[in-house]
């Protein structure tokens, strides 16, 4: 009896040790999952900081107060007066647009002054429409920057003018035509 008591014993302690190690084991796994959750969340959370520490930068610059013209007023007498219009360009003005075949290899080009044709900016026709932004991330942040897309919803239009505030005054740096 004492030796049946005695193997049972034995065989009980042999498999609490045989439990023992694939419990380490599923511990050992399970901890390095946790450790690279662990990291992938720290990597994760610090990307997180940054967006904010960006997005905090961008509110204070937001807060800065431009000496420039009424965008407005400017961009009336730029759609109007040809020659107003020709003094407020950036030349040789850059110009990105499709090579050849719409949907293709895109190029950018750089427009002289003297290539320049006075553009009217005609826009609200039934089937476009015209949004202004305050910067050219399209983002609601006031900046030094003005972005006027005028995109037509049957027409596939799309032209994007660019334009900086410099020393009080408005002028077109970019234009960017990619529709049809």
């Amino acid at each position: 009896m004492k030796k049946i008591l005695f193997l049972i014993f034995l065989t009980i302690i042999v498999s609490c040790k045989k439990d023992n190690y694939e419990n380490v084991s599923e511990y050992k796994h399970t901890i390095d999952s946790l450790k690279i959750e662990l990291s992938k969340s720290s990597k994760e959370i610090n990307l997180l900081k940054n967006e904010i520490k960006i997005k905090s930068e961008v509110r204070k610059k937001s807060n800065v107060k431009y000496n420039n013209e009424s965008f407005d007023s400017f961009f009336s007498e730029f759609m109007t007066d040809s020659s107003f219009q020709i003094q407020r360009i950036k030349f040789p003005l850059e110009y990105i647009t499709w090579t050849d075949d719409i949907g293709g290899e895109i190029d950018t080009i750089e427009i002289n002054k003297n290539e320049w044709k006075h553009d009217y900016f005609y826009f609200n026709t039934a089937n476009e429409r015209t949004q202004i932004y305050d910067n050219f991330e399209l983002s609601l942040a006031k900046t030094n920057e003005r972005l006027i897309h005028w995109y037509g919803i049957e027409s596939g239009g799309d032209s994007k003018y660019f334009f900086i505030g410099e020393k009080g005054k408005w002028y077109l740096v970019k234009k960017e035509q990619l529709g049809d």
